[in-house]
Order: C-alpha cells, then structure tokens, then sequence
C-alpha cells in the first residue's frame, strides 16, 4: 500500500488537475481514428490481461495546502499475459486528497508485443484511488506505435491493488485491464 503523510486541502490545485485530466481525456478522444479514415476493414478487437507494475519515490512527497503530492517512476511495469506482453517505463503523478482519495495520472513507453506484432508505442492514463485500501481503478489510451505497432490505437479499464514492496521496487502492485485495440491501415 502507497504511504502517505498528513496534509491539508488545497482546492485551486484540486480543480486545476481535475481539469488538467478532463483535457486530457478530451485531447486523448480526439486522436482516435474516426469510422471514415480507419476504412472498413479495421476492426475492435477485443484486449484483456494482467499488469505488474513496480513503482520508486521520484522525489520526497511534498505538502501543496492540505493535499499530499508524490511523483513515482515506472520500472520494469510488466503485462506477462493477454493481448499486451512486453514491459513500460514511465512516471505517474498521484494527488492525495485530505480524505484518503486519489486522483493521479501517468504516462509510459512500453516495449513489446500486441497480438503477436512486436513494436513500441506511448501509453497515457488517469484514474482514481484510495490510500488507505491501495485499490485503483484507471483508464488507460494507446497510440503513436512503432514497428508493427504504428497503426495501434487502443482504449482500456484497468483495476488493481497497491502492495507491499519487491526487490527493486518501493511499492509494487497488480492489475487486470479490459477493453479493444484497433490496428488502423
């Protein structure tokens, strides 16, 4: 479970990373592929599996009026089975509320493969937690591949639980994710 400290509310930077996260979803949407430019062959496909992510302190966490502000880094985040096998590195910044919830965001590179076509592509997310039972629910976007992962876009739900260290790791935890992948022409 993430470890916090005491803090106090700061409701201008509340909204502000609350609008931040509505912009981004907003702009996320918006570089979907519409039905037209995707032609009809392209189709949803179904995506589903597990993730491990392994999460260091970036910095001390830091006090912003009564909200608890930590910044981790990414590493060795890995999906050993369903559509997405491979790893990601990243950074994800997580705000927590005076009442115990969250509201945090990421992005990452992930290296791997997707339905067995090998590549790179850029993943960003947003989502909510809880300090005090490390239980996240996220939502994740896929795009700007590599590879055989150029035309992948995707769209994703992922739930999971915040534990207790591993090697190499401050925290570490476990997910599953569900939603579709579309690899456009």
């Amino acid at each position: 479970m993430k470890t916090y400290y005491s803090f106090n509310r700061d409701r201008l930077l509340s909204h502000l990373l609350t609008s931040f996260c509505a912009l981004a979803a907003a702009g996320a949407l918006l570089t979907l592929p519409s039905a037209e430019a995707v032609g009809p062959r392209a189709r949803p496909e179904p995506a589903s599996g597990e993730f491990f992510p392994c999460f260091n302190y970036a910095g001390p966490p830091r006090q912003v009026g009564e909200n608890l502000i930590i910044t981790f880094n990414i590493s060795n985040w890995r999906t050993s089975t369903g559509t997405f096998i491979g790893s990601a590195e990243g950074t994800e910044l997580d705000v927590v509320h005076r009442d115990g919830s969250i509201t945090l965001h990421g992005t990452g590179l992930f290296t791997g493969s997707v339905n067995g076509r090998s590549g790179t592509f850029l993943l960003s997310y947003e989502g909510i937690g809880n300090a005090v039972t490390g239980h996240e629910t996220l939502h994740f976007t896929v795009g700007h591949g590599t590879g055989d992962l150029a035309g992948l876009h995707a769209e994703l739900t992922a739930e999971g639980d915040i534990g207790a260290s591993n090697p190499g790791c401050d925290l570490s935890g476990a997910g599953t994710y569900n939603g579709w992948i579309l690899f456009a022409p």
